[in-house]
């Protein structure tokens, strides 16, 4: 060995391997930024690659490619795949035994491939392509000789595992093998954006930085499969949307990626199939999107956010509106600065008048304020009611006569239904439930309220210690019909750290629907209320993830009526990223 062998090298590696991700989901770079042709090559070479997409294959099994030998391929994005290369050592030129990967996008920049997991990165970097961990096999596992490249004797190869470096080569004169598993995302730090079509070219250099020659460079082009939003769910979200304007257009909010929590907006045209973010260049400054909801009125999207410091309100403008579509109006005004809760938790409703209710988080109590036709917010109230336990969770809906219905928990396992008179004041607390959990991740034990226009009805959902969803209904002088059992299956709580039940309800007509996820299983069902309240066996809807969050809206799909339950899940980000997807329940309104 020379002695640049000794040289650190995981930098080299990375670069490569990012490389290799970029090439299906990270951005243009401009031909000039491309290196020479002039540049200094390696000694050593590569003879040969391989791209396969079934990451579950064994590291040493022949099967699960995703195309020939030495050929460009198309994977989408989100999608972990794996990447072999064949290199052969010189036999008496001096060179240097370990190599990073280098990746660049539609023919820019070479740059380097960082080692990052997916869904969730612990290393809070999320980068357009990353090396990720390997399901099928232990890092360093001994890699056998597959590819057909070089007729040198073969001396060995690794496979490698959430590492951008490789161990040592063998000695001169003989080839070896080495496979990556790689991800490229949809979305990465600051919100950049791997499009469809972006071409991602991967290479192996020296530790010195040169790069291997080699008869045919890796490159993965990328797509992006229907339905997928990708990004990260706000992490205790009252309604996000979906949002549907008048000529069909749908709105969901979201963030980029865990390591980068900022608000965005995501569009799609043709009823879910694509989307992508709008106005991007003027989203709002604050992140950590935690304690987040929304509601609409006349074509505006009003959000209330919670952070450490303070409660923020911000809008966005859909295509519905008449001067200024498809862009962001209000951007972190603050609505009150009631101090840290113990979690951070909002609500908000749009009455008739464009008036807006948010409720929100304080360090003992939740509070109310109200934002006024002409956009003023008014003085912070708190909601108390007497000794206990702090109060959390609070789900809004508003209701005939702009009345907004109010329910919420306590630390105790209670849960309670108020509501908030169109002059602002408050009706006096009654108990909806005695039998909520008691932790910190029981907060969140309310579903979002519904409300029954046909029959002046406020239904209220929520999840039992036990698991099981319960639901009771307010008539118009609010009082409260004896409790149904909704669900026979236990329904999660708090997955992915989200201090939530997981679950969703809508109406449609004079019915309720709601979506669940099973806790034994992460599986996602659906069931809905007739007109007497009864609810009907529940049926699967996805079974193939770990569903972690669901948030959705009734959409018409471009009719005169409304013909689905549109919703978006987490399919498994485990806290990451790039797992959002959406899909539709087809219902018959009664």
């Amino acid at each position: 060995m020379t002695p640049a062998s000794a040289r650190p090298i995981a930098p080299l590696l990375c670069p490569a391997l990012l490389g290799l991700l970029l090439v299906v989901a990270s951005g243009c770079a401009t031909s000039a930024d491309a290196p020479g042709e002039t540049e200094d090559t390696s000694p050593a070479r590569q003879t040969a690659f391989r791209v396969r997409s079934d990451v579950g294959a064994g590291l040493n099994a022949d099967r699960g490619w995703a195309g020939p030998l030495n050929q460009p391929v198309a994977l989408p994005v989100e999608t972990p795949f794996r990447l072999r290369f064949e290199v052969e050592t010189p036999r008496n030129a001096p060179f240097v035994e370990r190599f990073r990967l280098q990746y660049r996008r539609n023919g820019g920049a070479w740059r380097p491939v960082l080692a990052a997991d997916f869904p969730h990165a612990p290393s809070e970097v999320t980068p357009r392509v990353s090396v990720v961990s390997a399901s099928a096999y232990a890092d360093r596992a001994d890699a056998a000789d597959l590819l057909d490249g070089s007729t040198a004797s073969y001396a060995g190869g690794k496979g490698i595992a959430l590492s951008g470096t490789g161990p040592a080569l063998p000695d001169h004169g003989v080839q070896s093998e080495w496979e990556w598993p790689l991800v490229i995302r949809r979305y990465a730090d600051g919100a950049v954006t791997n499009e469809p079509g972006d071409r991602f070219a991967f290479r192996l250099v020296d530790v010195k930085g040169r790069p291997l020659p080699a008869p045919a460079t890796p490159e993965v082009t990328a797509s992006v499969p229907p339905r997928l939003l990708g990004g990260t769910y706000p992490e205790t979200p009252g309604r996000l949307g979906p949002w549907e304007a008048s000529d069909g257009s749908l709105y969901f909010l979201m963030e980029p990626a865990e390591s980068y929590n900022k608000l965005m907006t995501v569009k799609s045209t043709d009823g879910g199939r694509t989307w992508r973010e709008v106005d991007g260049a003027h989203r709002p400054v604050a992140g950590d999107l935690e304690g987040f909801a929304s509601a609409v009125h006349d074509g505006t999207i009003h959000m209330l956010h919670q952070i450490d410091a303070g409660v923020l309100h911000h809008s966005f403008r859909t295509t519905d509106h008449p001067r200024t579509p498809d862009a962001w109006a209000v951007r972190d005004d603050t609505v009150a600065t009631p101090g840290a809760p113990p979690v951070q938790v909002a609500s908000i409703a749009a009455r008739s008048d464009g008036s807006l209710v948010g409720v929100y988080g304080g360090p003992e109590h939740l509070h109310y304020s109200i934002r006024s036709p002409e956009g003023t917010w008014g003085d912070r109230k708190p909601i108390s009611g007497g000794a206990g336990d702090a109060r959390s969770g609070p789900q809004l809906v508003r209701g005939a006569d702009d009345t907004v219905h109010l329910a919420y928990t306590r630390r105790d396992g209670t849960a309670w239904y108020r509501r908030i008179r169109p002059d602002g004041s408050l009706t006096p607390p009654q108990r909806v439930s005695s039998s909520l959990g008691t932790a910190v991740t029981d907060v969140g034990s309310v579903l979002p309220l519904v409300h029954l226009p046909e029959t002046n009805t406020t239904v209220l959902l929520y999840r039992r210690a036990g698991g099981t969803l319960w639901a009771r209904r307010a008539d118009a002088e609010g009082r409260l019909s004896p409790p149904v059992q909704v669900t026979e299956r236990a329904v999660a709580q708090s997955a992915a750290d989200s201090d939530q039940v997981g679950a969703d309800a809508v109406a449609l007509g004079s019915s309720v629907h709601v979506l669940f996820i099973e806790a034994q299983t992460g599986h996602l069902y659906h069931t809905r209320s007739d007109e007497r309240g009864s609810w009907a066996p529940a049926t699967v809807q996805v079974d193939s993830v770990d569903a972690q969050w669901v948030r959705g809206q009734p959409v018409s799909n471009g009719t005169s009526s409304l013909t689905a339950y549109g919703y978006v899940y987490d399919a498994g980000s485990n806290g990451g990223s790039g797992m959002n997807w959406y899909d539709e329940v087809p219902v018959r309104r009664r």
